[in-house]
């Protein structure tokens, strides 16, 4: 049966071993590096399964459990050349060490872990019954205007022989003075309307330009997707083909740190000693 060793940075990531199972099926091992602060929870995960070992770290430092574990991975790789290892964290601080075991034909690679996050359920709420006795008071005060509308006293209109007695009885208003006075107003000028302003244009916004370090990846990028099936599918051809990418004086190190970038970007990714391309 081969070997399958989880290297999980506990510090980093708190899978349970179920999850674990689902993120490396089959493991065999479990190397569980944890800090002070999750010695309890460690120590109840190595209590239910046989093949988990704890590796606490000593000493302090900011990347302390990240050197152990990378410690622990030449250490078992040696041990086991042809076993899989799968190291279980976030932190992709851990590729471009693990890029060169693969350049070394080990079987490496890393995968994450997000804890699931339960769906929130809409609550419905009642409605409220103070709803009801408003609607009904409106009603109340409509049946009430009505009623008084309809109580109102209709005055009689004049009749014409009525209209004609009090025609004689009053004498004619006066217009000449109105018409004067109507006259003798001025009328104001209107004012001059103000000229519309001409609408300002927004300045352009200066766009920053690419540096090189992304006009490399997107140059390697693009020669990767117009190779198409032809593109190397191994390891080893892959970063021998990465370093003709990026120029025969190109070291390891760089090499290894551009298919780190590759594989942020979602462009390839590694099962075993296989390459797998995401612009498939």
């Amino acid at each position: 049966m081969k070997e399958l060793h989880v290297l999980l940075d506990y510090e980093n990531v708190q899978p349970s071993l179920e999850a674990l199972a689902k993120l490396a099926p089959g493991f065999t091992d479990v190397w569980l590096f944890h800090g002070p602060n999750e010695s309890k929870k460690a120590q109840a995960i190595a209590a239910s399964h046989a093949r988990v070992t704890l590796v606490p770290h000593s000493g302090k430092g900011k990347n302390a459990l990240d050197f152990h574990l990378s410690f622990y991975l030449g250490y078992v790789a040696a041990k086991h050349p042809d076993a899989e290892l799968v190291v279980v964290a976030n932190d992709r601080g851990y590729d471009p060490m693990l890029a060169h075991a693969r350049m070394l034909e080990f079987r490496a690679r890393r995968v994450g872990y997000k804890v699931p996050v339960a769906k929130k359920t809409a609550v419905v709420k009642p409605a409220t019954p103070a709803a009801v006795p408003v609607v009904a008071k409106k009603a109340v005060a409509k049946k009430a205007v009505a009623k008084k509308a309809a109580t109102k006293q209709v005055v009689p209109k004049p009749t014409a022989p009525a209209k004609a007695a009090a025609a004689k009885k009053t004498p004619a208003a006066k217009k000449a003075p109105v018409a004067k006075k109507a006259a003798t107003k001025k009328v104001a000028a209107p004012k001059p309307a103000k000229a519309a302003q001409p609408a300002k244009t927004p300045k352009a916004v200066a766009v920053p330009p690419a540096t090189p370090e992304a006009k490399t990846l997107a140059r390697i990028q693009q020669s990767l997707l117009k190779m198409g099936s032809k593109a190397p599918h191994k390891v080893k051809p892959f970063l021998r083909h990465v370093g003709a990418l990026l120029g025969k004086d190109s070291t390891t190190e760089q090499i290894d740190a551009m298919v780190a970038k590759l594989e942020a970007a979602g462009t390839v990714w590694f099962i075993g000693d296989e390459v797998v391309y995401g612009h498939r």
